[in-house]
C-alpha cells in the first residue's frame, strides 16, 4: 500500500501481538513490521483471509498497560518479494479510549 493512502503514519517498530478469531477460537502470536494509531502488519507465514477480524492485545514498549483492539485482516502479502516478510496488514477497528491515547502518546514521542 502506498505511503499515500494512509490516513495515519506508520513507525517501524517490533511488538509481539497475541491474538485470536473474533469468535473467541484459538489463540495465534504475531510480530509486528510496523505500527500506528490504525493499524499494523503482522509478520507471519499464517496468512489469514482478507475481512477475518481478531481481538488483539499488544504492550508498546517501556508502557505497563496491555492495549487491546478489535482488528480487521486489510489485506495480505502472500508472496514476498525480497527482504519483505510474508504477513498481513491489520486494520483497527474499535479500541478504548484509553487505550487509544496510550498508542497516541506513545507513537508521538517517537
Amino acid at each position: 500500500m502506498a505511503e499515500q493512502q494512509r490516513r495515519f503514519q506508520r513507525r517501524e517498530l517490533q511488538v509481539d501481538f497475541r491474538a485470536r478469531h473474533q469468535s473467541g477460537d484459538g489463540q495465534l502470536l504475531f510480530e509486528s513490521a510496523d505500527l500506528s494509531s490504525g493499524g499494523s502488519f503482522l509478520k507471519s507465514d499464517l496468512l489469514l483471509e482478507v475481512g477475518e477480524t481478531l481481538v488483539m492485545e499488544f504492550r508498546v514498549p517501556g508502557e505497563t498497560r496491555i492495549i487491546r483492539a478489535q482488528g480487521r485482516v486489510a489485506w495480505v502479502r502472500r508472496f514476498p518479494r525480497g527482504e519483505e516478510p510474508p504477513g498481513m496488514g491489520v486494520e483497527f477497528l474499535a479500541m478504548s479510549e484509553e487505550d487509544r491515547q496510550t498508542l497516541d502518546q506513545y507513537l508521538g514521542q517517537l
